[in-house]
């Protein structure tokens, strides 16, 4: 069907086309047009540490998080109540010698016993300490002990894969302390443990044992058995809190005590974080 176009169709479409090559002759002339500021960006306040923790610090958050753990683990999901209960602590500070073939030390809930073994594909024996868990709890351990003499030949020696932060109830680990010679004994100044139960076992078990303060000689061996789908955390205390580590405002027991209550996967240590006292001290998670 054809269109007519008719003088007054002419003409509109005319005029129309005038208006456009006016408006065209008006920005050349008169340059850029003026266009309103462009909004600045959206930002984000804090640092991802920062919206990590405030996404996890809710108690539904942290519940959460319980719950999808014992599940993995093949565990009951403990209740809030049992998570925030003060944890026995023993401890003994009176120094003791023990050496190889000359019996054993009974402990804060351990049994340390020292032994030689010869180390697998060299001509020479290591001097090893065996923890055990004479209780009927899961225990995180703390054995401070020095070889007597000691010297570089105790950082050649082939490490022992163990679980250097808990030995389980009824079980053992051992450690290896130095290459052995002669006469050679372990001086041990300090026996700390700490009752777990067992989420908060797999809990600990899964900090590197330096977050927790752990001396380096004794915990390069950190290999603890873990359910399938958990490993040991990345975790690195702050500098404040190694610092605290360093003057003895943080302790061992308040690490540990945190780390119990708390999945490293999530949480990090907070400063100024004291063990339990009583049963509900604090609310968790902490920080909340």
């Amino acid at each position: 069907m054809s269109t007519v176009v008719t003088p007054a169709l002419r003409w509109g479409t005319i005029g129309g086309a005038v208006a456009i090559c006016l408006g065209l002759a008006s920005v050349a002339m008169c340059g850029d047009v003026a266009l309103p500021d462009k909004p600045p960006p959206p930002t984000m306040s804090g640092s991802v540490q920062d919206v990590m923790k405030s996404s996890s610090a809710t108690q539904a958050s942290w519940r959460a998080g319980l719950e999808r753990d014992a599940a993995i683990a093949g565990l009951p999901a403990p209740g809030n109540d049992a998570m925030a209960k003060k944890f026995l602590y023993r401890v003994d500070e009176q120094p003791r010698v023990i050496a190889p073939g000359e019996g054993s030390a009974e402990v804060a809930g351990l049994r340390l016993t020292a032994s030689t073994e010869r180390e697998e594909g060299r001509n020479r024996q290591a001097m090893l300490l065996t923890i055990e868990n004479l209780t009927d709890s899961d225990l995180a351990y703390h054995v401070v002990s020095t070889p007597r003499p000691g010297g570089a030949a105790c950082n050649d020696r082939l490490l022992l894969a163990h679980n250097a932060i808990v030995v389980p109830r009824g079980g053992k680990v051992t450690r290896s302390e130095c290459v052995f010679r002669a006469g050679m004994s372990l001086s041990i100044s300090r026996v700390e443990t700490i009752a777990l139960p067992p989420l908060s076992s797999i809990y600990v078990s899964r900090v590197p044992p330096a977050a927790v303060g752990a001396d380096a000689r004794l915990s390069r061996g950190h290999r603890p058995s873990l359910p399938a789908g958990m490993s040991v955390c990345t975790t690195v205390a702050s500098q404040t809190v190694r610092r605290d580590i360093e003057n003895g405002e943080t302790t061992w027991r308040d690490l540990v005590d945190f780390y119990a209550r708390h999945s490293c996967e999530s949480y990090q240590f907070p400063e100024g974080y004291r063990a339990f006292e009583r049963d509900g001290a604090q609310a968790l998670p902490a920080g909340s």
